[in-house]
């Protein structure tokens, strides 16, 4: 991992730190710019692309290693269900903001972290050049193709996507 993207990635966290520190209770439970949710819920969901970290990269290992044919025919499988895909990403935000109290989003955000951290201090270099294709239909943040290098770029862009629809 390059110290770049390693300084990407401890920003956000910090910034995530920051704003779960700067937000009252009251202010949580706030109705943030995005109408459906309120800053919890928001400040969950920015979360979610840390949580799914480990996963994601641990699919672009996997799929990196077979044919191209693999990992197109599961993109395509994963854009075809995109509605449950949008259905469950709005519940576990909605959820998640309603029912993990403060202290444990800092929690399960810093345990998501050191592990992505762990698993990307064990690759070697060539790894982080190994790709695969995405379902874009997913976020607009997935582009077609998705190298590691780009999986753990995902969660920075994704968070800073949101920071702005936290309201004060």
């Amino acid at each position: 991992m390059t110290t770049s993207l390693r300084g990407e990635l401890e920003a956000a966290r910090l910034i995530f730190h920051f704003l779960l520190d700067s937000l009252s209770d009251e202010e949580l439970m706030r109705h943030s710019h995005n109408p459906a949710w309120t800053n919890k819920h928001m400040l969950f969901h920015m979360a979610l692309g840390f949580f799914l970290l480990p996963i994601l990269s641990l699919l672009v290992l996997v799929f990196g290693r077979l044919p191209a044919i693999f990992s197109r025919i599961f993109a395509r499988i994963l854009n075809g269900a995109t509605p449950a895909f949008n259905l469950i990403n709005a519940l576990g935000a909605y959820g998640g903001g309603r029912v993990v109290p403060r202290s444990a989003m800092y929690t399960i955000f810093d345990g998501v972290y050191a592990l992505s951290m762990q698993i990307a201090d064990h690759l070697p270099a060539e790894e982080w050049t190994r790709g695969m294709y995405y379902p874009t239909a997913w976020d607009a943040l997935f582009t077609p193709y998705m190298t590691l290098e780009d999986v753990f770029r995902f969660p920075v862009r994704h968070f800073y996507t949101h920071v702005k629809q936290i309201a004060r």
